[in-house]
């Protein structure tokens, strides 16, 4: 299966000079000599930008975010494996948080949901919430162990059915219906004050976070925000946000980083978070050992002086002994009331062992950290234990459910390169955030796979052949939600008799091929057998036996197109550059190579309009 690194150039934004509006960072001095001076720089900026803004710190005064720390933010699929438990049909809570652990736990959820499989039918992102049945509890749950969950909103999604109300009244709905704690800008830094007027009036005290940067003027009211592949200069800067306004929850993220080194060493030094994220929408990218034991120390030490770190006095680059200077040590201090919190880094790749303060010895790993508190003039030196933690990528495999059968066969296969990929992790490792013409352009590649000869049914199922199936066994699936929902009272309109059955899940289908005889053909056996076959009216994609899981995600592959195809003829640009309806599975008529990978969900959701089957009987084997 063809992966690997991609070749796309990095496209980093730079640490850019003090009062430059547009900076991630602003870049440290060019010698540690220069240190008073660039300190002066960053409090006369931040006085002048107070001024000039007016800046009023309202949201941040009011609780419980004004004592909440929120340091570990999990970004996570409303369907990861962790998350819900595909054989019970139930959400499992307590099994994510205590996989979280390992990173110290975490403070908040952002919940993602529609986004990769918007667009298999006219569902919009409002539907794959108030659609899923259990999610005010699923929230409530979280609560009980005190952590928050954030609505995700996705404003290119305008080509789905429309929802009664504006966006902003859908959300405030949405948010008022399950008790959600915030709301996550997908591909904004922020939004306008007139769009959040409904929502706060609803909602006062929702936390807004938005994605990448957020803007000078909105860090009043957007007290949330991503650190989007921040990078820092030689002599370690800070982030403008954050010397703004201490208390803004920021983030640190490299989606397909193989190593967040640069990105724990950052968040230490400007008292920030990090935003935790293995599975990127279906594509494994966990975190190493070492990473991981790096973190949840640094995450503790941060909850432990949270009040410190985000109210108290903040010098970054302050002195360390000359030593440790010389090797390439770095600190910021945080103080109030009589406590000092130094958090360390060492940038050299070789270990420290001496005066990392004057009167006070340590040890700081090479490429490691550590801190320092001074509490009434006692000082103790905090080490993070990272002996034997290996820096090697965690990978796991996508295992197929039901192993594959027959004779090996080469296959062309066509797909578009999404950042869910297709089998396999996604092409951009190690890369910026994929971008054109790098991200959604359609890839072809040839892989050898098993798959027996036979007959593949000419036709997909109809309405009729199910009905005559559910009469004669009786069968009613164990979850029925959204189980043929085109039927009224139990059974098909007359006009669409002859119509592919549909709103059925894969486990619908196999029950309807065990009754007849017959399979649910392998991706490869409906690709290998499908010369001839033609498509009931309307065209719909067909499932395959293909279930696979990486332990995170499931999914299958789906074949033979849909007339349903919601990206035709859409072209306005996002705010991310791309075509709005890029973001949106494929539809349109496909050739027997077209793999298409839908992420799976529970409790029926898979379930739509737009997905039928047909049969296979394989050859006898000689």
């Amino acid at each position: 299966m063809e992966s690997g690194y991609s070749t796309q150039p990095r496209v980093v934004d730079l640490p850019r000079s003090i009062g430059d509006p547009e900076a991630n960072m602003f870049a440290g001095p060019s010698t540690l000599s220069d240190r008073e001076q660039w300190r002066a720089e960053l409090a006369k900026w931040r006085e002048s930008e107070r001024l000039r803004l007016n800046y009023a710190d309202d949201a941040y005064c009011e609780e419980p975010l004004a004592s909440k720390s929120l340091y570990n933010v999990a970004l996570i699929w409303l369907w990861d494996e962790l998350l819900f438990d595909y054989k019970t049909q139930k959400f499992t809570p307590n099994k994510l948080l205590a996989d979280s652990m390992k990173f110290g736990g975490v403070d908040g959820i952002i919940l993602w949901h529609a986004y990769p499989v918007i667009g298999i039918d006219d569902r919009n992102q409002f539907d794959f919430y108030q659609m899923v049945p259990g999610l005010k509890d699923l929230v409530q749950d979280f609560h009980d162990l005190d952590v928050q969950v954030y609505v995700n909103y996705n404003p290119w999604d305008r080509w789905t059915a429309r929802a009664e109300g504006s966006d902003q009244m859908e959300l405030a709905k949405i948010i008022g219906a399950n008790n959600f704690d915030g709301l996550f800008l997908d591909t904004l830094k922020s939004v306008e004050p007139t769009f959040l007027e409904p929502i706060l009036a609803a909602h006062p005290g929702l936390i807004i976070g938005g994605e990448s940067k957020v803007q000078q003027e909105r860090i009043c009211d957007h007290v949330m925000s991503w650190a989007q592949w921040f990078a820092d200069s030689e002599i370690p800067g800070v982030i403008r946000a954050k010397w703004f306004e201490p208390r803004h929850i920021l983030h640190q993220t490299r989606r397909w980083n193989r190593s967040h080194l640069d990105e724990l060493f950052i968040a230490w030094l400007n008292g920030a978070g990090m935003l935790i994220w293995e599975s990127v929408f279906g594509s494994w990218v966990g975190w190493n050992e070492r990473d991981i034991s790096m973190w949840a120390g640094m995450v503790e030490v941060l909850r432990d002086h949270h009040l410190i770190v985000t109210t108290g006095s903040w010098e970054p680059l302050t002195m360390l002994s000359d030593v440790a200077e010389a090797h390439g040590l770095f600190a910021s201090k945080f103080e109030k009331a009589g406590t000092a919190l130094f958090t360390i880094i060492n940038k050299n790749v070789s270990d420290f062992d001496g005066e990392i303060i004057p009167g006070l010895r340590g040890v700081v790993l090479g490429r490691g950290a550590s801190a320092v508190v001074n509490e009434g003039g006692v000082l103790r030196v905090i080490d993070f234990h990272l002996d034997g933690k290996s820096e090697r990528f965690p990978q796991h495999d996508c295992v197929r459910v039901n192993p594959l059968q027959g004779e090996t066969r080469g296959f062309a296969i066509s797909f578009r390169n999404r950042e869910s990929d297709s089998y396999g992790e996604a092409s951009f490792v190690n890369a910026w955030k994929p971008m054109p013409p790098y991200l959604h352009q359609i890839r072809h590649s040839e892989l050898s796979m098993q798959a027996r000869l036979g007959k593949l049914d000419h036709h997909e199922v109809s309405n009729s052949e199910y009905s005559d199936f559910l009469l004669a066994t009786g069968y009613f699936p164990k979850h029925s939600n959204r189980f043929l929902q085109h039927w009224v009272d139990g059974k098909p309109l007359p006009k669409d008799l002859d119509s592919p059955v549909v709103y059925i899940d894969l486990d619908d289908a196999m029950a309807f091929a065990m009754w007849k005889g017959l399979e649910i053909p392998t991706e490869w056996e409906w690709q290998l057998n499908s010369a001839g076959i033609d498509h009931r009216i309307p065209r719909v994609w067909n499932l395959t036996d293909s279930v696979h899981s990486d332990g995170r995600t499931r999914f299958m592959i789906l074949k033979g197109g849909s007339d349903f195809d919601i990206r035709q003829g859409q072209g306005n640009k996002s705010p991310s550059g791309l075509a709005e309806s890029d973001w949106y599975v494929d539809g349109g008529a496909k050739d027997s190579t077209w793999v298409e990978k839908l992420l799976l969900m529970g409790l029926g959701m898979s379930r739509s309009e737009n997905i039928g089957f047909r049969c296979f009987k394989p050859m006898e084997a000689k």
